[in-house]
């Protein structure tokens, strides 16, 4: 094995008396940081590295940068990026290197998260790399929740454009991939999927909602639902409907996700909603050279 970390064993070989719960954040640029920032508010653990808040997440990112810098150097090693809509191939790393990867990122999960019981974990990248992570949980002896939040995904191609100078088009297949395929690697998982609109609007019954569908315990004070209240700022959300709106076949299958994701829980269309996912996954893959080159 190859390992950076003489003292990795240590980590591996400690059996938890009680599994810890990781609330894992799934979506990008469609109010992570947001409802991130509120789940730590509420008692879930953040890391301790965080990302530097700057001009496109003024109040912070919440996510851990150790886990973001490992992220890109496994992307790296398999010829790919954050923003590549492509599967990830995981085929292409061997065992020694999945061992390497999986044990260095278990060691920097702990160096973030200690002991803390409930954590919430926010990394976008983690979205097509959720094969990588099953393992990861294992090693870490932690029982994943997965929480899907998600907007219109013409603004979320509008923010990645300001933040980017992407083109809608790449916004839109970016958004596509990472919800198809995190949707596709959680269908065992405890779910639950929230809109950005409605954090904002009612942030209290969304989290009542979260808690409800994970099955955890969250700290409703008073005194953190005023930090919450002053915490979720309505004028930080940026490229809500402004300009124009994309159009063709790629919108209509960024929207099919959308609308399909908030089905997938429905005990009566549940079903039908994952099966739409997967008819989208499979045109997407099939036509993906071609909607690249647009």
């Amino acid at each position: 094995m190859i390992s950076k970390f003489k003292d990795i064993g240590r980590f591996f070989r400690y059996k938890r008396t009680t599994r810890r719960t990781v609330v894992t954040v799934i979506g990008a640029r469609s109010g992570t940081s947001a409802l991130t920032g509120t789940l730590g508010i509420l008692g879930c653990t953040l890391p301790k590295n965080l990302m530097s808040a700057n001009m496109a997440n003024e109040k912070g990112y919440f996510e851990p940068q150790d886990l973001a810098n490992l992220h890109d150097e496994i992307l790296e090693a398999v010829d790919s990026e954050w923003s590549d809509c492509r599967p990830f191939p995981f085929e292409r790393l061997d065992a020694s290197q999945v061992e390497d990867y999986t044990q260095r990122i278990a060691c920097a999960f702990q160096q973030n998260y200690g002991d803390a019981a409930l954590c919430v974990l926010k990394e976008p990248r983690m979205c097509r790399m959720l094969d990588l992570w099953d393992i990861i949980f294992q090693k870490l002896d932690a029982d994943p929740v997965f929480c899907f939040i998600s907007r219109n995904p013409a603004e979320i191609a509008g923010s990645l454009r300001a933040r980017d100078g992407s083109s809608l088009e790449q916004g839109l297949m970016y958004y596509i991939r990472n919800q198809l395929d995190a949707e596709k690697a959680t269908r065992r998982r405890r779910r639950a999927f929230v809109s950005y609109d409605n954090l904002l609007s009612d942030w209290r019954r969304t989290v009542s909602d979260i808690s409800g569908s994970l099955d955890i315990v969250l700290s409703k004070t008073q005194e953190r639902s005023e930090k919450v209240d002053a915490f979720l700022d309505r004028k930080l959300r940026h490229h809500a409907g402004d300009g124009a709106a994309p159009s063709g076949e790629l919108f209509d299958i960024a929207m099919a996700v959308h609308e399909s994701l908030f089905l997938v829980t429905d005990q009566k269309s549940g079903l039908a909603a994952q099966e739409k996912l997967d008819d989208l996954r499979a045109i997407f893959n099939e036509r993906l050279m071609e909607y690249a080159g647009k």
